[in-house]
């Protein structure tokens, strides 16, 4: 039995005029960035009114919040398909991280904010992280607990262990400058199966 990723997190919004706000808003703010970027420059970019635009999505803040989920449930469907015929738990944990930092590294939308404008993306991965950091955390705690009972992860305490590969995962995304590249597959290979499998193995 894997890793499981409950399919309320893989289904994105299927009313097409709010996927043509959230494209529209994505491409602005890569192009522009976010501080540039106004509420009226993405209706007219997807082809409405501002009323329409402001019924669905009322602040500026809401609409980016919307467009970053989007992309990591978008993540999550290509972790789900990668992770999804291997037999062991300990196997899917490992593989979901190196796929999530290698995604995560190359999002040309979180890459490009962090490098131009931190000081309006750095709330949301950090002070702002915690409500994120809490459901991740029960989620994979889950996860953990039904590897351990299967025998397939070293007996532990969840929460902590959850929390330690959570904290690694934003360091990585935060400075990934380092001897551990979020930026090479290769390198997160390495790292995985020399610390993290010796760590995580019954």
């Amino acid at each position: 039995m894997n890793l499981e990723i409950p399919a309320a997190l893989l289904k994105e919004d299927e009313d097409s005029t709010n996927q043509r706000i959230l494209d529209s808003a994505r491409s602005l703010y890569i192009e522009y960035g976010l501080r540039r970027t106004t509420m009226e420059d993405v209706a007219k970019q997807a082809g409405m009114g501002r009323a329409t635009l402001y019924r669905r999505f009322s602040e500026k803040d809401h609409l980016f919040k919307a467009v970053i989920l989007r992309d990591l449930q978008r993540h999550l469907v290509i972790i789900e398909n990668a992770i999804r015929d291997m037999n062991s738990a300990l196997d899917g944990l490992l593989e979901a991280f190196v796929q999530f930092c290698g995604l995560i590294n190359a999002n040309e939308l979180l890459q490009r904010l962090l490098k131009s404008e931190p000081d309006h993306v750095l709330p949301y991965l950090t002070t702002d992280f915690e409500a994120i950091m809490m459901f991740a955390r029960q989620y994979l705690s889950m996860q953990l607990q039904r590897g351990q009972k299967l025998g397939h992860i070293k007996a532990s305490d969840p929460a902590i262990t959850a929390e330690m590969l959570l904290r690694l995962t934003q360091s990585l995304m935060l400075s990934p400058k380092g001897v551990i590249d979020p930026a090479s597959e290769k390198s997160l290979r390495q790292f995985v199966e020399n610390y993290l499998r010796p760590l995580l193995t019954p």
